[in-house]
């Protein structure tokens, strides 16, 4: 899995109108060394602080004026990529391609700092994800609890600082107790691959305890509870459960009873609607035939003016045939003597049309006539239909609004059944209930077995994996030249390796940061053999401590016996061989006070602490700083 590597370009601050302060890095090794107080330590804080870590950057007075932190990086599936945090701390931002500062034309990616199985922008998910051990689990307890295994749980293999490298502690172990089953089982699952997702948990014993003693307490409230619903003169079960036979038989002749009346309530209800609809039926036909009466009255006042105006006609005939050949009444003259005169045909000719009009008409008005004596008698049927069906419907509410009270005091004796057959439901329930209250109470008086018992977990790497490891550890130690051809072995007690049988805590402060540095770049190393997941990247700070010059450090006293023997050997010079070796497999960055030796596959970044000599230290000079 040498390809799934993740490789840091650069780490670098930046602040308003200062000069940014960035160390650029290589793929395979890197040395940072120099001057003492320039920022190496200061480098390997901030890598991992850029790494989610939690605690705050120191607070040195070169940094107070910078606000934000910039990591470049490759990973195995996005590639180039931008970390963008706040100096103070707090989310990430996440940028595609390498940049200097801060993009302002894009928004970014917004990487929360810790993890959240809920939200996968986090920095976990993030960086675990792309080698392959996103999700995994580790068991953290003898009660099998689970924690997730983070990039927090995986820092500790990939850096170590000043302090942790000189430590007595195994280099897998923060000394935290309550983390201590958690790196265990971490370090196995680096060396095996397999984590501890299958494992159920169980309560711890103390809370099993509360539990149980909790639950018992509740129980025998409840109980209290049921025997004071009870009452003190409860009825036994026999009683209520003849009670309750008698009960329902009387209620299912009730139910019978009941349905009766309400069919006969129904069917009284129904013709009652029946009458109603016939009656409204019956109304509206009597106010149609009325309508249509009045209509036909109107056209026979019609048909007498017509007949009045024929008449006149008629009459005004024969007055005019009446005065035919006779004189002119005005003046005497005879009917020849006048220029024009009236015609006895014409005459004659309307007034027979009158008549035969007044014929019609009468016909007609004798029809109409006959037609509205018959809408007269059906009206009269009307009227009729509607008294006798309101007689009906009358008759048949009385006897509803008679049965309605009946009805209403049979229910409410049904209800008065039912309640008092409730009653005594409810009470065998209780006697029910209680009966299985008193089987759990005699199961939670037994006593809370202590631990898991005989399924006790197993923490830590086996002996077989332990053997392995030790043997690569052994082979990296035999690349350096490790003095005396050690016989490396691993206690699993202590999570560490040996030395010819020798602890490594029990070595000199420079040789305990050599076999640091070798655990965990054996580590690395095996998972690579071996295709397990790996980031590929180790930060040390001070791996080769034993090569100092107590006058120039006094802060790690003087050399014991062992850091005398071993550095008068030229394992230095072996170290970096050993180390340029593994280009294209890893990337190492380490934090020396020593200078290494000047080969063209180490890239060396000088800290001089002097201004005017070279690169004064990770932040820019204080001549320079502004710009």
């Amino acid at each position: 899995m040498t390809d799934s590597r993740i490789i840091i370009r650069f780490i670098g601050l930046t602040g308003p109108s200062l000069e940014p302060a960035r160390v650029n890095f290589d793929d395979g090794v890197n040395v940072v060394f120099g001057a003492s107080n320039t920022g190496k330590s200061f480098t390997a804080k901030l890598l991992n602080f850029m790494f989610g870590g939690q605690s705050p950057l120191p607070e040195i007075e070169e940094r107070r004026e910078y606000d934000s932190v910039l990591m470049g990086l490759t990973l195995p599936e996005r590639g180039d990529c931008t970390l963008y945090r706040a100096a103070a701390g707090g989310a990430f931002q996440l940028f595609d391609g390498l940049h200097f500062t801060r993009p302002s034309d894009e928004p970014g990616v917004r990487i929360q700092p810790t993890y959240d199985a809920r939200n996968s922008s986090n920095i976990s998910t993030l960086l675990l994800g792309e080698i392959g051990l996103d999700g995994k689990k580790v068991v953290r307890n003898e009660d099998g609890a689970h924690l997730s295994f983070t990039v927090r749980v995986l820092a500790p293999y990939l850096f170590a600082d000043e302090e942790a490298i000189i430590a007595e502690l195994s280099p897998f172990l923060t000394g935290d107790r309550n983390q201590a089953t958690a790196e265990k089982n971490g370090l196995r699952l680096m060396l095996t691959g397999h984590d501890d997702s299958a494992v159920v948990p169980v309560q711890p014993q103390k809370i099993r305890k509360a539990q149980q003693e909790g639950k018992y307490d509740l129980i025998e409230e409840m109980i209290a509870e049921i025997d004071e619903g009870l009452g003190e003169n409860a009825p036994n079960r026999e009683n209520l459960n003849n009670q309750l036979g008698k009960l329902e038989s009387r209620l299912s002749q009730f139910q019978t009873q009941i349905r009766q009346r309400q069919e006969q309530l129904d069917e009284m209800t129904s013709a009652r609607r029946e009458i109603s609809d016939a009656i409204f039926q019956s109304r509206d036909r009597g106010k149609e035939v009325g309508l249509t009466i009045a209509r036909f009255l109107q056209l026979d006042r019609v048909y007498l003016s017509d007949l009045e105006r024929l008449e006149a006609v008629d009459e005004g005939g024969s007055i005019l045939l009446a005065r035919v050949g006779r004189p002119c009444p005005l003046c005497g003259s005879e009917i020849d003597a006048n220029s024009h005169s009236h015609g006895q045909d014409e005459i004659e000719l309307a007034r027979t049309a009158a008549l035969a009009e007044q014929k019609k008409i009468r016909n007609e008005r004798g029809q109409l006539l006959e037609t509205v004596a018959e809408l007269k008698v059906e009206q009269s049927i009307c009227d009729q239909e509607i008294e006798h069906l309101s007689q009906k419907f009358l008759e048949l509410q009385q006897k509803i609004d008679a049965e309605l009270p009946k009805e209403a005091k049979f229910r409410e004796e049904y209800d008065e059944l039912t309640s008092a057959r409730d009653d005594v439901v409810e009470k065998l329930r209780l006697y029910e209930q209680r009966d299985r209250l008193a089987v759990r109470l005699s199961e939670f008086s037994e006593r809370v077995p202590r631990g898991r018992g005989d399924d006790k977990l197993k923490t830590g790497i086996d002996g077989p994996t332990g053997h392995a490891f030790a043997q690569k550890v052994q082979e990296v130690l035999e690349a350096w030249n490790f003095p005396n051809a050690p016989i490396v072995s691993f206690d699993p007690e202590r999570q560490d390796i040996q030395i010819n049988g020798k602890a490594r805590s029990a070595n000199g402060k420079g040789v305990r940061a050599i076999l640091h540095t070798a655990s965990k770049l054996a580590l690395l190393l095996f998972c690579q053999e071996k295709g397990l997941p790996h980031p590929g990247l180790l930060v040390v700070d001070t791996p080769l401590l034993t090569y100092r010059e107590p006058m120039h450090n006094p802060k790690y006293g003087e050399l014991d016996d062992d850091e005398k023997m071993l550095k008068a050997t030229t394992l230095q010079e072996s170290f970096y061989r050993h180390l340029i070796s593994l280009k294209g497999k890893a990337q190492i960055i380490i934090l020396e006070n020593t200078d290494p030796p000047e080969a063209e596959d180490i890239h060396r970044i000088v800290f001089t602490g002097e201004e005017g000599r070279g690169r004064f230290g990770f932040f820019p000079t204080q001549s320079n700083r502004q710009n």
